[in-house]
């Protein structure tokens, strides 16, 4: 229990300082990305791979149409994945716009429709934006000054969550801005190991010397992210490049969709597990890589330990019952007593960080600090929804069983 706490602790502190030293740095951040020379812009493709995803792309497209961007510049290219609804209808109404391009192959996954789009672009750089996702107007302006570092390789924006409407996408508007801020930190320090698909972007070159998109066990983007940094290329973050995504809206579809992303987590790190305590990879492979996999371990020790202690509660209130015949209420609060466990104010002051992280990623994201409305939700629930998905990704993970992307 000690051991977890500290290391959480730690981590998060270590996090906040690394910001507060590193916040006006835009070697591998974004701080300065806001002034942006259009005489000399590279030509830039956005691929849109598509699944079934009528309902959303047209949406998705009028966004990235609406791009502050030189048209003679940008190549949007969407890829019907073998959709069985109105996804190809859908894409082809937009051909009349030059930008756009159509393609349309055999279901095989999104890498290979990144791949086709790869053969079929010229551009400098290479982006992904998802099929049910939108962008701001200045979205790529703010992405295009960070590649002036010639060690940046790829870059990831600033996600939000699009339209929360149930109490579960609220929580996850508090995850995403806990993500901003972490995302920021981790590329201060050199150390971000994913792409997410939403709006990253890649320099061409670099992606066709390393052999494209792979598999990646159903998270080509965190494969991509690991290959790109195990090559000596950096990864960097502009927050400023906003997108919304859409985010699932059942307990159900969150929980399909973590046991992907955890999957495909835990086996890259099993494949790319070289870099894990390699000095080589610097911050990443010292630091925030195994943090990553102990923060996994630490999640499913807190959940079932906070199982085991109500379980033992219950039992001992049926055995109050069966010897007094009086159930007694567990006491919450005493105005006479202050509980000074270590074990609960380490507890209380890793609350506490969290909540100063996710106002940190608010500002980062929308220049205020005031964090959602739902953190208390977040800070209250989450925590006991997310082990759960850990548990069943690991297990699969340990038995190689796959993830389906639906």
């Amino acid at each position: 229990m000690y051991v977890f706490l500290f290391t959480v602790l730690y981590f998060e502190v270590f996090l906040l300082v690394s910001f507060l030293e590193r916040r006006r740095v835009s070697s591998t951040g974004s701080a300065d990305a806001s002034i942006v020379d259009t005489t000399n812009l590279p030509r830039v493709c956005v691929v849109v791979p598509c699944f079934n995803e009528a309902r959303t792309l047209r949406t998705t497209l009028h966004s990235l149409l609406g791009l502050e961007y030189p048209k003679e510049k940008l190549e949007i290219v969407v890829v019907d994945d073998g959709s069985i609804d109105d996804t190809l209808i859908v894409a082809r109404s937009f051909e009349h716009d030059s930008r756009v391009r159509v393609f349309h192959k055999e279901n095989g996954g999104k890498h290979t429709a990144m791949n086709l789009a790869l053969l079929h672009t010229q551009a400098e750089l290479i982006g992904c934006l998802d099929a049910d996702s939108i962008v701001a107007k200045d979205a790529l302006l703010g992405i295009i000054p960070v590649f002036e570092n010639k060690k940046v390789a790829a870059v990831t924006p600033g996600i939000h969550v699009r339209e929360p409407r149930t109490l579960l996408q609220h929580m996850q508007k508090v995850e995403y801005r806990l993500s901003l801020f972490n995302r920021f930190a981790f590329a201060t320090l050199g150390s971000l190991f994913i792409t997410p698909g939403p709006f990253s972007f890649f320099r061409t070159s670099v992606v066709r010397e390393l052999g494209g998109w792979r598999h990646g066990h159903s998270t080509e983007d965190m494969e991509m992210a690991l290959r790109i940094q195990a090559a000596g290329h950096l990864i960097a973050n502009a927050p400023n490049a906003v997108v919304h995504t859409d985010t699932p809206a059942t307990l159900i579809g969150l929980s399909r969709q973590r046991i992907r992303w955890s999957y495909g987590w835990l086996r890259n790190a099993i494949d790319y597990r070289r870099m894990i305590g390699n000095t080589r990879f610097g911050n990443l492979g010292l630091i925030i890589l195994p943090s990553a996999l102990l923060s996994i371990a630490a999640g499913i020790f807190f959940f079932l330990s906070a199982v085991w202690s109500i379980l033992q509660e219950i039992i001992q209130q049926i055995t109050r019952i069966e010897v007094t015949g009086v159930l007694t209420p567990p006491t919450i609060t005493d105005v006479f007593y202050l509980n000074t466990s270590a074990v609960l104010f380490l507890i209380v002051v890793s609350m506490i960080l969290i909540v100063v992280l996710i106002s940190i990623g608010s500002f980062v994201g929308t220049n205020s600090r005031r964090p959602p409305l739902a953190t208390p939700l977040f800070l209250l629930f989450y925590g006991f929804l997310a082990p759960l998905w850990l548990s069943i990704a690991l297990v699969r993970a340990a038995f190689k069983t796959g993830v389906r992307w639906r």
